[in-house]
This record gives structure tokens, sequence and C-alpha cells, in this order.
């Protein structure tokens, strides 16, 4: 056994999810450059026995073909290793193999050796790079790509994938100067303006990152990837139809079938968008195809039904599973009495969601059999189960939470007006007593933030500062629905707006599902973001305005505004991210709110 690796421990633990799924630029394959370094002079200045240069030739030409070629490359690469142990080409050989089976801290382990072997390679440093960018070490990351660039100037792999780097941590102004002087240096890269443009569009300034694609385009017409971006600028932009247009470009040319799979989710949300429902909801079971980069497995021994037979499932036992985050599930649980309704009385329809929500969809839908799911991680993929039912229960199909919709939502007037979910009467009245012990005017619940708010979330969302003219509205008395830390933003507001946002006792506004949705039916209104607490309380069928950081929502199907969730309103700006607009608009109409109120 080599002293350096225990392989078969490596082998046997599977792959590690990299923190960050990031799309790298290379000219050419990393195991293509060892490639050529072992055809070269390099492999005899290292002084490697024509033993090791062997193995590593026959490892580099399998490595990228599957796992099990990937575990033969890095026996290979530990042969040669164990012959040369400071041979920087059998370290980097041996890296790679290791970052291709998904062992990534092992790799970096590698990579290093390698770097201290020959510090004059530049593609260790690249290597280097792009680890420790999936691994979240932007600041190494970072540091190898300047030096990578140091000795490969205006190199378009260092360029663009610094770019990145700099463009994820939130240094946008960085990354725009990085590619602008590339650009000086080089016109004609096409990939320097689409880059110039993604910094630009994860900054939140779609309409200008256009200018850069567009030029990306004239450089290449059929440039898939600037016009993937392109569509989901103008997607952005509340433009469905431009979207809808340049995906179909850019499926035309895609480079791969992951490209193909992450382009067609693109362009099924476009088409819901604009109301184009029925190809809309075919194209979106794309995001359960195994390529696509968010794909959940199920582990259900049933066959899966996805909506094309509703007679099939007369009888039978239906698994009907949560597939996505808690704001979908509560968005497509709607569907809950369709499929009660195909599987009839001589059938039993089973629901599965998250477990916060088990006893409230028990209460919505008394007939169906409710537990709750649970997802663990293998060799970097999400695998999820059921719990909570009986042991040794089999199903005759499975479904996940959103695929009936391709049959029982399938035109505007397919959807029902009445709430879905029935908040225990008491539950309400306790909250509305609580609400009446707070001074007088309408309870407006508001909430401003995700729990998560990186650089690329961030511009979904209105900075708290901007929310003044609505926080100033005479009349209201506000309270706080934001789960998570809020207690900095309710500080800012009474120091700054003088105005008090109060939060009530004897409520845990992340976990305690069942009294969110009870409390935000029992405010007057509500005021925030799409995510879990304003769906749940539209599902109850309470007063909530959302805000939007664009029009022509794609769960919107084309109407405007929500057809899920009938006792809602939406509030857009011009373009994107207009919150000044926007939040004027929610003032002016909470002022209307609030006369109306008094009369």
């Amino acid at each position: 056994m080599s002293q350096l690796l225990d392989l078969d421990a490596e082998l046997a633990a599977g792959e590690e999810k990299a923190v960050r799924d990031v799309r790298v630029r290379r000219d050419s394959s990393a195991s293509s450059d060892v490639q050529r370094a072992l055809a070269s002079k390099k492999s005899k200045d290292e002084n490697l026995p024509p033993k090791a240069i062997g193995l590593l030739k026959r490892a580099m030409k399998i490595v990228e073909d599957d796992r099990e070629a990937a575990a033969k490359a890095a026996k290979l690469c530990l042969d040669a290793v164990d012959l040369a142990p400071e041979s920087a080409l059998a370290n980097h050989a041996l890296a790679i193999s290791l970052e291709r089976l998904g062992r990534l801290a092992k790799a970096l382990q590698f990579y290093e050796r390698a770097w201290r072997f020959n510090p004059q390679n530049s593609e260790v440093y690249l290597n280097l790079a792009m680890l420790a960018w999936k691994l979240d070490m932007m600041d190494g990351a970072e540091k190898f790509l300047r030096l990578f660039l140091q000795m490969s100037p205006n190199h378009p792999a260092g360029v663009i994938n610094l770019s990145g780097v700099l463009r994820d941590q939130g240094k946008f102004d960085d990354s725009v100067e990085i590619l602008r002087a590339a650009i000086y240096a080089n016109p004609e890269e096409k990939d320097f303006w689409n880059s110039l443009g993604t910094t630009l569009l994860e900054k939140g300034e779609p309409d200008q990152a256009l200018t850069f694609y567009s030029e990306a385009l004239r450089l290449q017409p059929d440039f898939a990837r600037a016009h993937h971006n392109t569509a989901f600028a103008y997607e952005l932009l509340g433009e469905p139809e431009k979207a809808v247009h340049h995906f179909r470009e850019a499926l035309k040319t895609a480079a791969s079938q992951k490209d193909v799979i992450i382009m067609t989710h693109g362009l099924s949300q476009s088409l819901l968008a604009m109301g184009e429902l029925e190809e809309g909801w075919a194209l979106y079971k794309t995001r359960l195809d195994p390529e696509y980069s968010s794909v959940t497995h199920f582990l259900i021994d049933a066959p899966r039904w996805d909506g094309d037979d509703i007679q099939a499932l007369r009888g039978k036992k239906l698994l009907w599973i949560g597939e996505q985050g808690l704001g979908d599930e509560i968005l497509f649980l709607q569907l809950g009495q369709d499929l009660l309704d195909a599987v009839g009385p001589d059938g039993q329809l089973y629901i599965s969601v998250e477990k916060r929500l088990v006893d409230m969809v028990q209460r919505t839908y008394p007939d169906a059999i409710v537990g709750s799911h649970r997802t663990v991680k293998r060799e970097g993929k999400d695998f999820r189960g059921v719990t909570g039912f009986e042991e040794g229960l089999s199903f005759d199909y499975w479904t996940p939470f959103a695929q009936p919709a391709c049959a029982f939502r399938t035109k505007a007037s397919d959807f029902p007006q009445d709430p879905v979910l029935s908040p225990p009467e008491a539950d309400i009245a306790h909250w509305r007593e609580q609400l009446a012990t707070l001074p007088e005017g309408l309870k407006v619940g508001i909430l401003w933030k995700s729990l998560k708010m990186d650089s690329k979330r961030s511009k979904h969302f209105s900075a708290f500062e901007l929310w003044k003219p609505v926080l100033k509205t005479p009349g209201v008395t506000f309270v706080n629905l934001q789960y998570g830390d809020a207690a900095d933003d309710i500080a800012y507001a009474k120091s700054k707006f003088g105005v008090d946002v109060h939060t009530l006792d004897g409520i845990d506004l992340k976990n305690d599902l069942d009294q969110v949705t009870a409390l935000a039916k029992a405010c007057d209104l509500v005021i925030g973001p799409t995510n879990a607490t304003t769906s749940l309380g539209a599902a109850a069928g309470g007063n909530i305005w959302y805000i939007h950081p664009h029009g022509r929502i794609w769960t919107h199907m084309g109407t405007g505004r929500s057809p899920w969730f009938t006792t809602t309103r939406s509030f857009f700006g011009k373009g994107y991210a207009d919150w000044i607009n926007i939040m004027k608009q929610v003032a002016k109409a909470l002022a209307e709110e609030t006369a109306s109120a008094d009369a």
C-alpha cells in the first residue's frame, strides 16, 4: 500500500459535493495539459523513470471517460507517484484523477505537492484555483489565478475565471476592470465580452449586460452560451418573449447535454411566464433529468407518473412527494385535491412533504395519508426517500410535487379560487388578540430578505433602507415576520425612520409554520418578497402583497398576478430591481388601504 494515499479508502468514501457549482473556463482539459507535458522534455527534466511515464500516459488517456476509468487512472498515477514521489507531473496527474473522482480535499493536497515540486508550472496554479473555487476557498482561488496570470498574461482562462471568482465574492468593480483590460488587449475575444456581461448581470444590471452579450454574439452569432445568458437577462427584465427566442437559439449549438438541460429548463420557465402552459410544463420536466445541476434523486421503488394518463391513477396508491424548496411545496399544494379526485375512493393518496408542513397538510387533506421526506447526500448527489409511513408500504406510482400541473393546470381557468390551507380558527383568534395589544392602526406584517443573502441572491431583494416610504405610512402598525436575524434592520427602522417594527413573542418564525400561517392570516395585510412565509399566508387566503424584482414571473402563468393565490397582489417596477418605484407604488397603495380601513 502506498504511504502517501489509501486509494481504496478514498474510493469507498464516494464523491464530495463542491460547495460552489462553478462553470470553469478551460481551453483544454487538465489531463490534456499533462499529456502534452509527458510528451515533451518536461518529463525528462523531472527524471521520471520510463515506467512512471508509461503509467501516467495510460492514466491521462482514460481519466475523463467515467468514474470507473478515473479510478483506474488514479491507481496508475499513485503507482507513478510511488516510483517518483517528488515528481510534479506525477503528483499533478494524481490530483487530476482524484478531482475527477470527487475526492476534492485529497486532490487539493496533491495539487499543492505538485506546486511545491515545480512552482513554475502555470497549469498547476490554474487547477489549484479552480478546485479552491469549488471548495469556496475564495481568497486562495483569487491568489492562484493572479499568479497564473502573472505567468500567462491575458490568458483567456485566467482572465475569465478570475473575473468569476471576483464576481462570486461580490467584487463586481474589480471583475469589470479585469475584463475591460483584457478586452482592450484583445477586443476580438468573444468570451471576454460574454463574461463582462455576466458580471453586470450578477451585479443586478441585466439591461447593461445585454450590450456586452450583443457584442459577443456579433463576434460569433451561434455562440450558445451568450444566447443563453442573453435569454436570462431578458428573463430578469420581464421580457419572456425575447428570452424564449434566445433560449431556442442557444439550444441549436449547445456544447453538452448538461447545457441542453439547463437551457431547456430556462426555456420552460419563460414559456410559462408567457402563459404557454402546454409546452412550458412539458419542458419543465427537464428539472428531473439526472444531468440537471440541482436534480434530486428519489429512492422510490415504483414507476413515476408524469401526468400523461390521469385514468392510470384510478384506484391506485399514489405517492406525491416534495421535490424542491419549501415555497414550491406550498405553491403546488393546491394540486392535492386534483390527485385525490384522480385516485378516487378506491385509491389512496400519500403525500410526503417537508416535516414542518406535515400536520398542516394532513388537516388540509384528511383523506390523504401525510408523511415527510428525508434527503441524504451520497457521492455528491442528493437522494430523497420517505418517512412517516407504515413499514413496508409499496406504491403503484409516485410523482414529484410540480409534475401534476401538466395534467391539471393547462389554462388559466384551471386554477381554483378557494384557499388551500385552513389554520385553526383558535390560532388565528389568538394572534388577532396579540395584534390588538399593539398600537392602533392597520396591522401589517413585513419581511424583506432571504435567510441566505450572498452576492448572487441579494440583488433580488430590496435594500431595507428603501422601505422608508412604506414604513413611514401613517396609520399603520408594522409586525415583524422576517425569520432569521432581523434585529439590526429593526433597530435601523427605529433610529432612521422613527418606526417601530413589532416582534411578537411565542412564535418561531422559521420553524413553527402552523403559527406563521395563522399569524399571516390574522394580519390585516402582509408585504414581502415571494418566500415560504408569504406563500403560507397566501395559501391560507391572507391579504398578501408581493414585491417582485421584475414583471412576468413564471409562476404567474402569463396572467400578471398569481393564479395560484387569488387573495394576493403583485407590485413590479420598470425593468429589473426598480425598487424605488416599487416602494412608491406600495406606499401609495398602503395609504389607500389605510384610508379604506378607516372609512
